[in-house]
């Protein structure tokens, strides 16, 4: 019996012990929810202010219904909570959440509370460049032909090149975008080549023979192989003959967009059309060792440099030469060296687009224009650099 009556005891003991304990535990886990709510309400309501203080700043004045749309959209999902917009001056934005919780029951003596944040964001909206760095090699058709079209391909290209030299400000060096025109018509010519041991202008050819005749095979392989290796043939022009322009000279590639708009405004028409030598002129601004013999670099990692040639035409090259080429590889060799092939034609027949198409390995790479505005279009798309938008905060 006395036996029965200590366990009894005992069961009434560790009872209210349990209770004792049971009570501060409760408490103790209201506490954390309750905190836990202060945590959350607090980083909310500091987002719900920097969003609409940020946002204040990048439309230049306050708006208090995006305030409110911030407060709204940071409103954590917790029920009794609502949101209050404070006092503003400028950017200088106020806004609260406040949440009555249902512990006030407990020991807490203030289970309601209220979280304020104040944000005054500054945000400078700059422009960077989205593109690599840019090597742009045009290479222009200024057969005869052209003649009646060439004002209108210059103002095109002007316009382009104004609004490329706008861009080019924003980039993060001014030789992010340099820019080469290769003319050509029955040949290419340079004037002052600083790989050539004479000075003046000379026709430059840019095939290489074998046996005394043109071989496609050596002139692919020759592409990247300067004149101190294998001599390039030179000749001065002669206005009887019309192997090339004695006035429109290449322009090896350069960061100054007035130089090429200048050397865009010398162009003149004259000649038949050898597409080829213009090809092959215009890769050679491309290939590292023809860019040391130009003295134009490469300047960068040649593997972070997008590189693109295009080249218009209005007409057919005479001979197969072209096909030639392509049929040895040239326009794969030039794809080797990172080059994007791209050609527009000027009111040119299907078979000539036909044979663009093979060489750029890709029909987005063939542009087929039948007016000037198409023309200007294209020129247009081309001659622009891709920007993204970036915010800087507290730093202009």
């Amino acid at each position: 019996m006395h036996f029965n009556q200590s366990i009894s005891k005992q069961h009434g003991s560790v009872a209210i012990s349990y209770l004792a304990m049971l009570i501060p535990m409760i408490i103790a886990a209201a506490s954390t929810i309750v905190i836990g709510y202060q945590v959350q309400l607090s980083n909310r309501g500091m987002q719900a202010t920097d969003a609409a203080s940020l946002a204040c700043e990048f439309s230049g004045e306050y708006d208090g219904t995006m305030a409110q749309g911030y407060l709204d959209y940071y409103r954590p999902k917790i029920d009794k909570v609502s949101g209050q917009i404070g006092t503003h001056s400028g950017c200088n934005v106020s806004l609260s959440y406040s949440l009555s919780t249902i512990f006030t029951s407990l020991t807490l003596s203030d289970a309601s509370f209220v979280v304020s944040s104040t944000a005054n964001e500054k945000a400078y909206v700059t422009e960077d460049v989205a593109s690599e760095p840019l090597e742009l090699i045009l290479v222009l058709d200024i057969s005869g032909s052209m003649a009646s079209d060439l004002d209108d391909l210059k103002a095109i290209l002007k316009r382009g090149l104004a609004s490329l030299k706008e861009q080019q400000n924003n980039a993060l060096s001014k030789d992010h975008i340099k820019v080469s025109i290769v003319p050509f018509s029955d040949g290419v010519s340079v004037n002052n080549a600083p790989w050539l041991n004479e000075t003046g202008t000379f026709c430059v050819e840019g095939i290489t023979e074998s046996g005394g005749k043109f071989s496609a095979a050596h002139t692919v392989a020759n592409l990247d192989i300067t004149h101190d290796q294998t001599p390039v043939k030179t000749f001065q022009p002669d206005k009887w003959l019309m192997d090339c322009s004695a006035m429109s000279v290449t322009l090896p590639l350069t960061a100054d967009l007035n130089q090429v708009t200048n050397a865009v405004d010398s162009l003149r028409t004259e000649g038949g059309t050898a597409s080829y030598q213009g090809l092959i002129w215009g890769l050679r601004q491309l290939t590292p060792n023809w860019q040391k013999a130009w003295e134009v670099g490469p300047n960068r990692n040649f593997d972070k440099v997008e590189r693109k040639l295009v080249l218009m035409t209005d007409g057919a090259d005479y001979g197969s030469h072209f096909d030639e080429l392509i049929n040895a590889g040239l326009c794969d060799r030039a794809k080797d060296y990172g080059v994007a092939l791209n050609f527009v034609g000027f009111g040119v027949y299907g078979a000539r687009l036909e044979q663009f198409t093979r060489c750029a390995g890709d029909a987005n790479g063939v542009f087929s224009a039948s007016n000037t505005q198409e023309l200007d279009s294209y020129f247009s798309q081309l001659l622009s650099v891709q920007y993204d938008t970036r915010l800087n905060f507290g730093n202009n």
